[in-house]
């Protein structure tokens, strides 16, 4: 855990100069032929553009894509987001991963970077393309016998046990749901109103200047990527009341539940001595962050982080002006605003993964990067996203306008 303080003479601390996201694409989608470093280059660049930076300055990189077996580069992806992007070729890369908070965490190890004078300029971020992720066959690397069947498993499609606690991340959603006494109806209606929050932002431009948009070939055919593509704004009660549930008696479902999805956020990050020396204007900055463990059968990690970090900063939950935390599943989500009792009008305004879909290591940077603008368009001041993870764990980080 590391907070920033001010002084009276300077501000210290990490900014954002620049933070664009592509659209978010589902499963098979507009993106599935495009690689994971290729979707990153494109955010990165808008972002480098925006923030009017040389991008031979650049120190760093860091993203986050923990599923770099889609890839097919031996696991050499946040190096190539680098060079993509147009970050010198003498300049390093490093990958993270933090589960659903990877996006989040490549930012703080951004920061970490600053604050250590390793670095003053830091290309961050996170990107996946889960529709290139492989189909696996178990026990079949040294040989079979003849006539022995094998099994080709989708990991998009199959909900796989947790080793350590022996449940999925579904039946803790379920878990969740009873403890807190969620219902049904509480979980399709919160899972609606992110489709609603999200086309309302949509048709007001909300998205609009931090959507970098593409060119993508699909089949030898040229498709324009402006906009995301999951959100069902026309998803009715009795749509999601009908659909199957992840396993007998449980609420939990495929809607209400995250979609895989495809897509890439980058945030540029800068230290106060960047910001001086090329007078730049930050979109916002990094007052703190917090990581914390939790019992993996929980799966609210996201509350512990919150908390810890709120209170290391000495401010309330009515303090903060808006929260971005992930919508893995609504039942999860609801937990987090009870736990916390939160205002939901400050919470996923323009809806959130439900809607949009979870492109795992992108989704904490997207957040970042909705944040960071909503922060400037509103004239707010302090905003915060968090994530759960999948294993126990909470992150959470703290961003003020300057």
């Amino acid at each position: 855990m590391f907070v920033v303080l001010e002084n009276k003479d300077s501000i210290l601390g990490i900014f954002v100069i620049g933070a664009k996201r592509t659209p978010f694409c589902k499963y098979g989608g507009s993106l599935r032929e495009l690689p994971a470093s290729h979707a990153f280059a494109a955010a990165a660049k808008d972002a480098i553009q925006s923030s009017t930076v040389d991008r031979n300055l650049i120190d760093c990189t860091i993203v986050g894509n923990i599923n770099f077996l889609s890839q097919c580069d031996g696991g050499k992806t946040p190096r190539y987001c680098g060079i993509y992007s147009g970050v010198p070729i003498e300049k390093p890369a490093l990958g993270v991963n933090r589960t659903c908070a990877t996006g989040i965490q490549a930012v703080i190890s951004g920061g970490m970077e600053i604050l250590t004078n390793s670095a003053n300029l830091c290309l961050t971020g996170g990107t996946d393309i889960m529709s290139s992720l492989p189909m696996l066959v178990r026990n079949v690397r040294f040989g079979t016998s003849l006539g022995t069947p094998y099994l080709i498993e989708d990991h998009i499609k199959k909900a796989f046990l947790d080793t350590y606690t022996g449940i999925t991340l579904q039946k803790t959603a379920e878990n969740i749901a009873k403890l807190y006494g969620i219902t049904g109806k509480d979980v399709d209606e919160f899972t609606i109103k992110s489709h609603l929050k999200w086309k309302k932002a949509e048709e007001s431009n909300t998205f609009e200047d931090e959507i970098t948009k593409l060119k993508t070939v699909i089949n030898k055919k040229e498709h324009y990527v402006i906009k995301d593509e999951l959100p069902n704004p026309e998803l009715k009660l009795e749509n999601l009341t009908a659909s199957p549930s992840v396993s007998e008696d449980s609420i939990v479902t495929f809607n209400n539940s995250a979609a895989p999805a495809d897509g890439a956020a980058a945030i540029l990050l800068a230290s106060e001595e960047i910001v001086k020396m090329y007078n730049l204007n930050p979109m916002a900055r990094i007052t703190g962050w917090s990581c914390v463990g939790s019992d993996p059968y929980e799966g609210l990690g996201v509350v512990a982080a919150i908390k810890k970090l709120t209170k290391t900063v000495d401010l309330r939950m009515h303090d903060i002006d808006l929260f971005e935390i992930n919508e893995t599943f609504a039942s999860q989500s609801l937990a987090v605003i009870k736990e916390l009792d939160l205002d939901q009008t400050k919470v996923n305004v323009n809806g959130g993964a439900l809607a949009m879909g979870h492109p795992v290591s992108a989704t904490g940077a997207r957040m970042i990067t909705h944040i960071v603008h909503q922060l400037r368009l509103h004239n707010l001041r302090t905003a915060i996203a968090a994530s759960s993870c999948g294993g126990g764990q909470g992150v959470a980080v703290i961003l003020e306008t300057i």
